[in-house]
């Protein structure tokens, strides 16, 4: 009996030692700042837009949700920083410390196209890519009123009437809806006259008065407003099929094409661990019912892609861009 005891004394010595070492083993991973135990305390989402618009309004809707679906259940603070051309934001993404704790949400301009110019302080590889959410369509707009009703009214015009045709776009001289329109033209060899504005309401505004012609934006039939489509110059059209009797350029064989992607991302160098459990938890986020109605209702068209997806979007967007703006004089 008393061998027994002191076996057993022995074993609950041993089993208490093991609980002790395990417990010192799961505080010196904590004490080296595992990414295992990320996240500790909130994040800060950094949108390069100001508020109420629907990349602001996808982003505090994906915020709210996100604390649900991240270890931990922290919390997500959306900080908006615009201004030039959404590099404002981009740079303080870029210069932030690589530990998760302060991500951005973008669009495509500011990763494709600024940096090209020289004048930010980041280059696209400055950044990794978490997940693309959606892309957005953009096409050739007219009045609902003009007698300029199919692409090839349009083609026909601009042939008969070179420099006719003005066309405004928001983001100013060098923004993608310019130099999708300038790729176009220069494809189909016609001429046709840019007239730069700073936002999307001032282009409408411009179209609406009769100030230009034309636009390279969004149309808004489809909810009841007064912008018809000739063209699409993205292979999407919209989430719904409203406009599919509208070609893109992609329907008619041509060359010229644009993307307009959105997505999150975090500082170089940061985690592989850390960007999968954000890409987890995000793409979580996106199957929501919730999230996909407000999708719709915003026509973001849903385009999933994973941290290597989004890198190749990322540098095929770059490659392309750049032929371009070099061969329209606007880069060296």
């Amino acid at each position: 009996m008393k061998k027994t005891i002191i076996f057993l004394l022995a074993a609950l010595m041993l089993i208490v030692a093991g609980c002790s070492s395990d417990k010192s083993s799961a505080n010196e991973v904590s004490a080296k700042g595992s990414s295992s135990t990320y996240p500790e305390k909130p994040l800060e989402l950094v949108v390069p837009f100001s508020p109420g618009g629907s990349t602001d309004v996808f982003a505090r809707a994906v915020a709210k949700e996100l604390p649900a679906f991240l270890p931990n259940k922290q919390q997500v603070a959306v900080i908006n920083k615009p201004g030039a051309g959404t590099t404002l934001g981009l740079t303080e993404v870029a210069k932030s410390k690589p530990d998760g704790y302060t991500i951005g949400f973008t669009t495509s301009s500011g990763l494709d196209i600024q940096p090209a110019y020289g004048k930010t302080s980041y280059k696209p590889e400055n950044f990794e890519p978490i997940i693309k959410t959606y892309e957005l369509n953009s096409a050739i707009v007219v009045k609902e009123d003009s007698p300029l009703n199919t692409y090839e009214d349009w083609l026909t015009y601009v042939k008969e009437n070179p420099g006719k045709f003005t066309y405004g776009t928001s983001g100013g001289t060098g923004s993608g809806g310019h130099i999708a329109m300038e790729d176009l033209s220069k494809e189909l060899d016609v001429d046709t006259k840019h007239v730069p504005f700073e936002g999307v309401a001032d282009v409408m505004n411009a179209v609406m008065s009769g100030q230009i012609e034309g636009g390279q934006m969004r149309p808004d039939t489809d909810v009841g407003g007064d912008l018809k489509p000739l063209l699409f110059t993205t292979d999407s059209k919209g989430v719904t099929d409203y406009y599919k009797d509208t070609p893109n350029t992609t329907e008619l064989g041509l060359h010229a094409r644009s993307e307009y992607y959105a997505g999150f991302i975090a500082p170089e160098g940061t985690s592989e661990e850390i960007v999968t459990i954000l890409h987890d938890a995000i793409k979580e986020v996106m199957d929501l019912p919730q999230i996909q109605e407000l999708m719709e209702k915003q026509n973001l068209v849903v385009s999933y892609g994973n941290p290597e997806e989004f890198t190749t979007t990322i540098e095929n967007a770059v490659e392309r861009n750049t032929v371009v703006m070099k061969d329209l004089g606007l880069i060296k």
